[in-house]
């Protein structure tokens, strides 16, 4: 299962959404601006929504078709709820993301990270 980061990927929800929805529609033209996914390897990436009250919710992304991103809701100890649209979602550096690199690098080079919710710091 392979975490798939890009920098400065940002777009706003195209359409509103209820808190059990798993399809978010970005504005046309910016799902391109999200790594490609694929069901078939088990990859994924953070996506973050926040609404104009700064309420974030965090998410994993699980597929992208065009500038529709399936994803899991309420990750990391929040909490999905509804979003309307115009609010932002982000591909964000997230703890689970963070773990699952250091987790999953079969590196043995790589340096080995210690991740918690308040600091990452190389060990």
């Amino acid at each position: 299962m392979a975490v798939k980061l890009a920098n400065n990927v940002r777009s706003k929800l195209a359409v509103s959404v209820g808190a059990s929805e798993t399809e978010l529609r970005v504005l046309t033209g910016h799902g391109q601006r999200f790594p490609a996914l694929s069901t078939s390897d088990g990859s994924w990436f953070p996506v973050a929504l926040e609404n104009v009250n700064g309420e974030i919710e965090f998410c994993r992304a699980t597929f992208r078709n065009g500038d529709v991103i399936t994803v899991a809701r309420g990750q990391e100890g929040s909490m999905a709820r509804a979003y309307s649209a115009g609010d932002a979602l982000e591909l964000r550096l997230t703890v689970a993301a963070l773990m699952a690199l250091s987790i999953g690098s079969a590196d043995q080079n790589l340096p080995r990270l210690s991740v918690s919710s308040v600091a990452v710091e190389d060990i």
